[in-house]
């Protein structure tokens, strides 16, 4: 815990390393951990570095892996997973990868080609299996309907005309009427489409079209998003030319799709056009299902490999980012600064001089220690799987300075009490503890697996969890809650009168079982069940966790400014801490501490002992010389002179004949409407 208390110590390095070695030894530091380089290069854009050709091939991998991971999820496939990161940069050698960037190109570029090929080629195939199932459906719906509704429309028409003797488009003739002829035009729309499509027509044609629908049942794959979509065949019948050329621009607005069909009342050219449609289709979807079975296949493969990939690709890629960082002062040597941990320098050389040893280039690196530029050195705690979320959490906020005290160390304690007086159930603080155990027993398996954004972070804080879970399940024995409900471990010291039966009069009041102030008066742990049934419970929890809530919050206030006063005092900032620490605890002090103080002293004054001193009472009485009071019993002068004269338990008098105030019979001299022998009016109220 030591070392969490402040950041690891830094030292600022030069590193000059062969060019043909420059790839390995960053590959071997970054396996370290502990290096971070600064950029040497501040003047040139990113598209003038040395190694920017490499970065944008590992871009275009990126890009084509991207293209793979969208491929596998049309097919709802899981990207399986590469293992655990640590032992993917501990295990992946970068020396025995040297052409590894080359053949990870040419690999992904064959399945990338490939896959383009085959989507390509089953956009194609869907395009023309849409058709033909489209042709299918236009065809039956069209014979169907020349052979039910025309018929029994015109026939309709006909009567119509007759009984009104009315002159219209097809003339007075009626035996004509069967056999005029309109010009017809079918296809395909959306169904999502229709009523927009209908009611175009309608006003383009100022009513003079007569349209039919008819929905096709089978949902048709859309090929540019494979999705499922609703159509339904229309045939529209109108009468003039100019009709036609307004009916052919709306369907292509609306994108439907038109089919020329054969003379209806050829029935064998139909039938015989049908059979060839049907048998194309069949052979269509054959074809069509063998393409999709080869590029599921193909996408299984990828699935495979897409993430181990992935890591590959980002790996080279950081090392050529942190390579751009280096500055080439001689040819063929590459120059890079930048902080290490300190204890892990010996580490970092080691690297260096293996690297160019695995490649033959002898003794020409070399690792320095140089004097640290202006900027202050990077912030680096050393952190474990209990401590990492408490240091993720508060990096939130920000991060500390070099060297500064760490706020983690102190969260890691405060942080989950807190909430556990905060939240205080020990019901609902047992469900997040058990949250917590879970993910502690399913640890081993989440830290390989591929988890998302929500339960990442959850893993990550599960220690917190847990912890925050005990707390909860503590403070809520303390306050003795559990779903709202006070438990009766220990028994109550208190009871009503008629507890026993069930029988309690509203406004009663409880009595202590056992004799106040013995040790079997006080409840063992935590709050007395009793206060949960009393009309004053909210008053008294209320006023409870309010004080509770304001001691710890003061507290650890106060705590961060001792840091602060210790952070001054360790960097040797002596401004900061004669004029920035030491007002801030003068003002903490005479405002909050004070008022702390304050809630002790009332909590540890005996106002028994208090109100009973500005108490009228007869030293003949029972009452007198009783142990409630602190003090010692005195009589008054003006018992001497009437035995009927009432005194205090200090020895005044009391006068007015009753009407004295408390002020006036209280020894002390306080102030206030009780002069400090009554207490404010919610202690009062409690008491």
């Amino acid at each position: 815990m030591s070392r969490w208390f402040r950041s690891e110590p830094m030292e600022y390095i030069s590193l000059i390393v062969n060019e043909d070695a420059a790839h390995d030894c960053l590959a071997d530091l970054g396996k370290l951990g502990v290096i971070q380089f600064t950029d040497l290069n501040p003047d040139l854009t990113p598209f003038q570095r040395r190694y920017v050709s490499y970065v944008k091939r590992c871009d275009e991998l990126e890009r084509k892996l991207r293209f793979f991971a969208g491929e596998c999820d049309r097919f709802n496939l899981d990207i399986a997973s590469a293992g655990d990161v640590e032992e993917f940069i501990n295990t992946s050698g970068a020396t025995k990868e040297k052409q590894l960037l080359e053949s990870l190109e040419v690999e992904l570029e064959g399945y990338e080609s490939q896959l383009k090929e085959l989507n390509s080629y089953s956009e194609k195939l869907t395009v023309e299996y849409n058709e033909k199932v489209e042709l299918q459906e236009v065809l039956e719906k069209a014979r169907r309907f020349f052979m039910t509704d025309a018929p029994r429309l015109a026939y309709s028409e006909l009567s119509t005309n007759r009984e009104d003797r009315s002159e219209d488009l097809l003339g007075n003739d009626g035996g004509r009427d069967l056999d005029m002829r309109f010009s017809s035009i079918t296809g395909v729309v959306s169904s999502e489409e229709k009523n927009r499509f209908e009611r175009m027509i309608f006003r383009a044609t100022r009513g003079n079209c007569f349209v039919r629908f008819a929905p096709i049942k089978q949902p048709i794959t859309d090929p540019e998003t494979g999705e499922l979509v609703e159509k339904s065949v229309f045939i529209v019948f109108y009468k003039s030319v100019s009709i036609e050329m307004k009916l052919k621009k709306i369907c292509d607005a609306f994108m439907a799709h038109r089919y020329s069909l054969p003379d209806m009342d050829d029935a064998p050219a139909i039938d015989r056009m049908l059979t060839e449609n049907a048998q194309e289709l069949v052979d269509s979807r054959t074809v069509l299902l063998k393409n999709q079975d080869t590029r599921y296949k193909l996408c299984q493969v990828l699935a495979m490999n897409v993430e181990k990939w992935t890591w590959v690709t980002v790996r080279e890629k950081s090392i050529y980012h942190s390579l751009n960082m280096f500055k080439s002062d001689v040819s063929g040597m590459l120059r890079g600064e930048g902080w290490v941990i300190a204890e892990h320098l010996e580490e970092a050389q080691l690297c260096v001089v293996k690297a160019h040893a695995n490649m033959d280039l002898g003794n020409s690196a070399m690792v320095d220690q140089v004097p640290k530029p202006w900027p202050t050195p990077p912030t680096h705690f050393t952190t474990n799987k209990f401590t990492y979320g408490y240091q993720e959490f508060v990096n939130t906020y920000g991060i500390p300075r070099y060297r500064e005290a760490n706020p983690a160390l102190f969260t890691a304690a405060t942080f989950p009490f807190l909430f556990g007086v905060m939240y205080g159930d020990i019901g609902h603080g047992t469900f997040l503890f058990c949250a917590g155990l879970y993910l502690l027993y399913n640890e081993k398996a989440n830290d390989k697996a591929k988890l998302g954004e929500m339960a990442a972070g959850m893993h990550a804080g599960r220690y917190m969890i847990t912890m925050m879970g005990f707390f909860a399940i503590y403070a809520g024995f303390i306050y003795n809650d559990m779903f709202s409900l006070g438990l009766n471990l220990f028994k109550s010291r208190w009871a009503f009168e008629g507890q026993e039966y069930y029988n309690v009069e509203n406004g009663a009041v409880a009595e202590n079982v056992y004799e106040a102030g013995s040790d079997q008066s006080v409840y063992p742990f935590g709050l007395d069940p009793i206060w949960h049934v009393a009309q004053n419970e909210l008053l008294f929890f209320n006023s409870f966790k309010m004080k509770l809530s304001v001691i710890l919050g003061i507290m650890q206030m106060f705590g961060g400014t001792m840091l602060k006063g210790c952070n001054a005092i360790f960097f040797g900032e002596t401004y900061d801490f004669l004029f920035e620490f030491l007002p801030m605890v003068a003002f903490a002090s005479s405002l909050f501490v004070y008022m702390l103080v304050l809630i002790f002293m009332k909590w540890s004054i005996d106002w028994n002992s208090r109100m009973l001193s500005a108490t009228c009472m007869s030293p003949d009485s029972d009452g007198w010389a009783s142990g409630d009071y602190d003090g010692e019993w005195t009589q008054c002068a003006g018992y001497g002179d009437d035995a009927d004269a009432l005194c205090t338990p200090w020895g005044g008098d009391c006068y007015g004949n009753g009407q004295d105030t408390t002020a006036d019979l209280c020894p002390l001299d306080f102030g206030g409407s009780g002069d400090g022998c009554q207490p404010p009016n919610l202690i009062t109220t409690l008491i």
